[in-house]
């Protein structure tokens, strides 16, 4: 995904696929806060915390909720 995707994406809802530096694969719900240099800051609903994805590093994402404000 673009990074101009990746900002016409901040305050959405998105499943991703994302593997971690060390090879693993998860699968998680986001609401994206902002995107710089090349990170996605997220705030992860299915752990409750906020994290920072590599943006190269998401293999898959689907919209899965627009932000409506």
């Amino acid at each position: 995904m673009t990074m101009e995707k990746w900002f016409s994406l901040v305050g959405c809802v998105v499943d991703v696929i994302y593997m971690s530096k060390k090879g693993k694969f998860t699968k998680r719900r986001i609401r994206v806060l902002s995107v710089r240099d090349g990170y996605v800051r997220a705030f992860c609903i299915d752990s409750g915390a906020q994290r920072v994805f590599l943006a190269e590093n998401v293999l898959a994402a689907e919209l899965v909720s627009r932000n409506v404000s």
